[in-house]
């Protein structure tokens, strides 16, 4: 879905892409950052995210939010989430003029016109 999205020209936003394998697997996993982006450019032919909006909330309030745990990564424990909140604002830190922090702690449609109008002034 993406690569013809972008041969259409069209903004193509999705969730849990590469920084999030960077994120879980190489940081939080101790699995390291080169080895995962490695694996992972070649799963995503090279198409290299422009903009990373990344919602600041504490892990805390995440788990609170997510309710009953679905998958074998929302069992983790808090420990673990810890360690990805950390992670994605390591990312950020090393990436700023890629990774955008955003406070995930305001109301949806606050943040939803905030991204809507950093995709527009990247576009």
């Amino acid at each position: 879905m993406i690569a013809p999205g972008l041969a259409r020209g069209a903004d193509v936003i999705c969730d849990r892409y590469l920084d999030s394998s960077l994120a879980y697997q190489g940081i939080a996993r101790g699995l390291g950052v080169e080895r995962v982006l490695e694996l992972n450019v070649h799963a995503i032919r090279g198409f290299l995210p422009d903009r990373t909006f990344l919602l600041l909330i504490d892990p805390e309030e995440s788990a609170r939010r997510l309710g009953e745990p679905s998958d074998r990564i929302e069992r983790e424990d808090d420990a673990f989430r810890a360690r990805v909140a950390e992670a994605y604002r390591e990312l950020a830190a090393t990436f700023p003029q890629r990774i955008v922090a955003i406070d995930g702690t305001r109301p949806p449609r606050e943040i939803a016109e905030e991204i809507l109008e950093g995709v527009r002034q990247h576009s």
